[in-house]
């Protein structure tokens, strides 16, 4: 993979990769104990069954996390051995790292009790955050297969909504790329360390993890550096995919998918799962019509999926954690934020440019085009190539 400067995340601008004396210093998060992160990375590099093992038995217990970590980080191992390489691993790959229970780990990922010991990742930590839709599929995928994926992935990061899958070829790779570059942005799970060049025409220089990374998305990892992408832990990845998620999409897949097993996390999880139709006969369909038999929503087009991602905002479900949605009690009485109703109530009847009102909201395009796109999905505001409008005259104009 391609390389930064250093690592992400941190914001105190120190030049970490020349600090050869503490390597963990140089990858812990911020918000996360370097002496913590050596403690439980050294662990798993003497015994990394008896690690996962025990994990599973603390969040099985409900444990909370930062409690579960510093139980983990507890076991004796030697101060300085197994382990330090993984660090100066992540530290060559520009890559900082955070422990469950601290500020860097997605609040998605522990609310859901999937969250990993650790998480290492590439670009910033706020990627985490804000409304997401994970579309998923096969790796052989058809040009119809990716061709939807693409357009579901474009449609939705314009919307500012975040796109996640797992960095495969196939459909994977058709919705990060669709998403480059637009307000949502993308996020990569891998089923491998950082370090392990899988799929290799994406992690090479250039390459779609690189383009990621470019364009403000991440790239992340449960996995130690020289993870292999094992089908076990490629598979376990998908936990990760289903949990960053507000709905999961499936277009493509046989019978025994991958994406199969992350709609089954996202179904556990209490995550909607929809399916695109495909061709009858075609293998490479089973899998989104076996979802659809077992009560999956359909997914025709970017209206189904948003509509879908949008009501778990409406639910209630991460409003504190969303753009957008800053103040439930702050909403205009189209649905909108105070200041974006306020303003198209003024403009009344004509449209206001989508640009102008991004420059207005002052936070970046993504909160304001995912209230937008909310607003739109419910019926109140009508957009066209002159701008967003309210449908119906308000009572104040």
């Amino acid at each position: 993979m391609s390389r930064g400067s250093g690592p992400p995340g941190r914001g105190d601008g120190e030049d970490h990769a020349t600090n050869d004396r503490d390597p963990w210093e140089a990858v812990a998060a911020l918000g996360t104990d370097p002496a913590m992160l050596a403690a439980v990375v050294r662990r798993a590099a003497v015994d990394r069954p008896g690690l996962a093992a025990h994990w599973r038995r603390l969040v099985a217990d409900e444990v909370a996390m930062a409690v579960a970590v510093r139980e983990l980080a507890a076991a004796p191992v030697l101060e300085v051995g197994p382990g330090d390489g993984q660090a100066r691993t992540w530290r060559r790959e520009g890559v900082v790292v955070a422990l469950a229970g601290d500020p860097g780990m997605p609040d998605r990922l522990v609310r859901h009790g999937v969250a990993p010991p650790w998480l290492a990742l590439r670009g910033p930590i706020e990627a985490s955050v804000g409304p997401a839709v994970a579309i998923v599929g096969a790796r052989r995928a058809t040009g119809y297969g990716t061709g939807v994926a693409a357009w579901l992935a474009e449609e939705a990061a314009q919307a500012g909504v975040r796109v996640v899958s797992g960095g495969a070829v196939g459909i994977d790779a058709a919705a990060h790329t669709a998403a480059l570059g637009r307000a949502g942005g993308t996020t990569v799970v891998l089923g491998c360390g950082h370090d392990v060049a899988y799929p290799r025409p994406h992690a090479r220089e250039g390459g779609l993890f690189a383009r990621v990374l470019d364009a403000g998305g991440a790239v992340l990892s449960e996995g130690l550096p020289g993870d292999p992408p094992r089908a076990h832990r490629v598979r376990a990845r998908n936990r990760l995919v289903a949990a960053l998620a507000d709905a999961i999409v499936v277009v493509e897949g046989g019978a025994r998918s991958g994406s199969l097993v992350t709609a089954g996390w996202g179904a556990d999880l209490g995550i909607p799962v929809l399916a695109v139709p495909g061709d009858v006969r075609a293998p490479g369909s089973a899998a989104s019509h076996q979802l659809l038999r077992e009560g999956a929503a359909v997914c025709t087009g970017p209206p189904d999926l948003l509509a879908v991602v949008l009501e778990a905002a409406q639910d209630g479900r991460d409003l504190d954690h969303r753009g957008g949605v800053d103040d439930p009690a702050g909403l205009g009485t189209s649905g909108l934020p105070g200041w974006l109703h306020d303003r198209l109530v003024a403009a009344w009847p004509r449209p206001v440019p989508v640009a102008r009102l991004v420059e207005e909201g002052g936070s970046g395009s993504g909160p304001v085009l995912a209230a937008l796109t909310r607003a739109q999905v419910a019926g109140t505001v009508t957009r066209d190539v002159d701008g967003v409008r309210l449908c119906r005259r308000p009572p104040d104009a």
